[in-house]
């Protein structure tokens, strides 16, 4: 299989260790800064100077998006209409309007976004529970991921695509609507900048997109959902609570937050009482880009993160935080 990879920064770099671990997959980047010469040279890839030509190319057979937020629906728009399987980083688009446009032009191809965290055992542990109704009737979930952002200026600008809406939140809705279905409601409980002074890259830096979001929704079967998250804690936190009638459960990705399940009743092959489990360290990237090229390769294409998820996902996002000012021009990711 033949990948054109759009963009040559910290998550496309991520992406071509993932690929590496793929059998027969082959890789050339293309972008318009000369880094991406030297990226593929430390990847041992190809290298192509001309997105636009690339992605048309009889050569290619799907595209692999790794390009700021701003410039996702065009690029998507463009790999389709060649007809190339598309794989975009998160999130889809920038508004509802772009997303419209791209699922009136994805037909008969596989459009991935990148959601990682479904990929990972800690997190489909929980998915696991909740379809063997292990719980019993869930009335209570927490998802909360936390950065502490600085990284790079755009992830603080608004216009663009930064804040952690887009950065982190939108993994933890992921989720929470894999787990619990669409939300018949949805409240922006808090959206701030409580630092709007960052220093990066040894730069002082205005920041007006917000480092902070907490929603509070209402999911199918009345499922209580609180869902925070931010560019403000100094260590990396990321875990998942759900509370049932029959117990509960805690996961994290994090190996020092160990995943433990309370049952109140034995149900299926979980005893009553407290269970602790430990899950090893995986290559999420290498996860679910081994989905993607195995959705891509199946005569029946579909699978883990569908275009239709990544839609409705975006229609919450667009429901519960605040419009964006214009896009402006951005470096790669």
């Amino acid at each position: 299989m033949r990948i054109a990879m759009v963009g040559c920064g910290k998550i496309a770099e991520r992406h071509l260790t993932g690929y590496k671990q793929i059998d027969d997959v082959d890789v050339t980047v293309t972008d318009i800064v000369p880094r991406g010469a030297e990226v593929a040279r430390t990847h041992d890839a190809g290298w192509h100077e001309r997105p636009e030509e690339l992605i048309r190319s009889a050569e290619i057979d799907a595209v692999d998006i790794c390009t700021p937020t701003p410039t996702h629906a065009q690029f998507i728009i463009d790999a389709l209409d060649a007809g190339k399987h598309v794989f975009c980083e998160k999130p889809l688009a920038r508004n509802m309007s772009e997303a419209a446009a791209i699922r009136a032009q994805a037909v008969d191809r596989v459009l991935m976004v990148g959601y990682l965290y479904r990929f990972h055992p800690a997190f489909q542990f929980p998915k696991e529970l909740l379809d063997e109704d292990v719980l019993g009737d869930v009335y209570l979930a927490t998802f909360r991921l936390g950065g502490r952002g600085s990284h790079k200026a755009w992830k603080h600008r608004a216009a663009t695509g930064g804040g952690a809406g887009n950065e982190m939140l939108v993994h933890m809705l992921d989720l929470a609507l894999w787990y619990f279905g669409r939300p018949w409601h949805v409240e922006n409980l808090w959206t701030d900048t409580l630092r709007p002074h960052r220093t990066i890259e040894g730069a002082s830096v205005e920041a007006d997109a917000e480092d902070l979001v907490m929603l509070r929704l209402k999911m199918e079967d009345d499922v209580a959902v609180l869902c925070q998250s931010d560019l403000l804690t100094p260590g990396y936190m990321n875990y998942v609570e759900v509370q049932g009638t029959n117990g509960s459960v805690f996961t994290s990705i994090l190996s020092h937050l160990p995943t433990t399940l309370h049952c109140r009743e034995a149900r299926g092959q979980f005893s009553a009482g407290q269970h602790v489990f430990e899950f090893p360290a995986v290559d999420l990237f290498a996860r679910e880009l081994q989905h993607f090229v195995d959705s891509c390769r199946s005569p029946a294409p579909g699978g883990l993160n569908s275009l239709d998820d990544s839609l409705r996902l975006m229609e919450v996002v667009e429901e519960a935080l605040p419009a964006r000012p214009p896009a402006e021009a951005v470096p790669t990711r």
